[in-house]
């Protein structure tokens, strides 16, 4: 397909779901003014255009590329995330600022009252995204439906023989396809266009020969959109740089981070594989198709190659645009970054309290951090 007609193709989409067209817009218009609020306002900061509320570190899988499972955090109990009277007064706080909220673990859906908190974000009329492994969407489809998210992002790391054995269970992939299904029929009886559901799939060295294998699966579980997400990384090297620069103001621990190095890929064979999910993309009318980041053959390389080369480098905007709540509570911008706690005080009293403002001039004036190098929240600017 052209890009006239992948044009048409996002337009169609979006005319679906034309909340989602409204936010991107206010997005891009707050990241345009955003040098403005890093350079002359000293560590204040209009609100938070995103939050992502961690509901649990507590997971169902055992994912090989993720730093939740090398830190232990996977193993935590649901009774220790904060309960559902705690996440009901957040998003009655965050109502008059209507910044889009993201649900995300750990695994989201094991929160027993996760429909509730949807049906709260949504009657405040603000933007929710659900990412998910999959697993249990299909026994929580017809309560997560009774006011359906915006979105609702499912992981699928490759076919199922790869899916299964990156995830650390058989039958993952099967169940993440029946969940996506539940949702397809919920979608249809109810006349219903959301959530818009997407599918996540990590390039990792797990699973990279195979993911271009993902366009024709994604299609025939008739998502709406696929995304080739790179994989993040946070290494002993960048814990020990950044604690060089900025252990003292800002000290973090490779344990409590599951700080791991990346296993190694075939460069001339990455390169290979994301031509042809490029190409695949260009053919396919049936779902939109991204990556994140977007890399040149350059980029891409010097992705995988070393997972401490910068990469598309910039001021970090994440302290301004988007803040993530730790399931107990806690007001966490940066990893080793507590601001304050949304059980003493609120959100909206949090976000330009002194130790966020310290925090953003510091982040102002080294313009990145070490840890900054492979973290999904230093990509996220939109």
């Amino acid at each position: 397909m052209g890009l006239i007609g992948k044009l048409k193709q996002g337009a169609a989409l979006l005319s679906d779901h034309p909340a989602l067209a409204g936010w991107f817009v206010r997005n891009k218009l707050r990241t345009a003014t955003l040098p403005l609020e890093r350079n002359h306002m000293e560590g204040v900061s209009r609100f938070a255009r995103g939050v992502t509320f961690r509901l649990t570190n507590a997971c169902n899988l055992r994912c090989k590329m993720c730093r939740f499972v090398e830190s232990g955090d996977v193993e935590s109990s649901i009774s220790e995330s904060l309960p559902l009277d705690a996440w009901i007064d957040l998003i009655d706080d965050l109502a008059q600022f209507h910044p889009y909220i993201t649900l995300t673990g750990g695994e989201p859906l094991i929160y027993p009252n996760i429909g509730e908190i949807v049906r709260r974000i949504v009657k405040h009329n603000m933007r929710c995204t659900i990412t998910t492994n999959g697993t249990l969407l299909a026994r929580c489809a017809s309560d997560l439906m009774q006011a359906p998210p915006d979105i609702v992002v499912v992981s699928v790391d490759g076919p199922p023989e790869v899916h299964n054995e990156v995830r650390g269970q058989p039958g993952a992939f099967e169940r993440a396809a029946e969940g996506i299904a539940a949702i397809h029929e919920a979608r249809k009886e109810q006349g219903v266009k959301n959530p818009l559901l997407a599918i996540n799939c990590a390039i990792t060295s797990y699973s990279y020969k195979s993911v271009d294998e993902m366009i024709g699966i994604a299609c025939d579980l008739g998502v709406d959109a696929l995304n080739f997400q790179h994989q993040w990384s946070i290494t002993s090297k960048m814990v020990e740089e950044h604690n060089r620069l900025h252990g003292s103001m800002h000290r973090v621990s490779c344990d409590e981070l599951g700080a791991a190095d990346p296993e190694p890929v075939d460069l001339d064979e990455m390169v290979d594989v994301v031509e042809r999910i490029r190409s695949g993309a260009r053919k396919t009318d049936k779902l939109i198709v991204t990556m994140h980041p977007e890399l040149n053959e350059e980029e891409l390389r010097a992705w995988y190659a070393d997972p401490h080369t910068w990469v598309q480098r910039r001021p970090a905007s994440c302290a301004w645009i988007n803040t993530e709540i730790s399931p107990t509570g806690d007001v966490e911008p940066c990893y080793g970054v507590i601001c304050g706690n949304v059980t003493k005080e609120k959100l909206s009293k949090i976000w330009n309290n002194r130790p966020y403002r310290q925090y953003r001039r510091r982040l102002s004036v080294s313009e990145d951090f070490p840890i900054c190098v492979r973290c999904c929240a230093y990509f996220r600017r939109d």
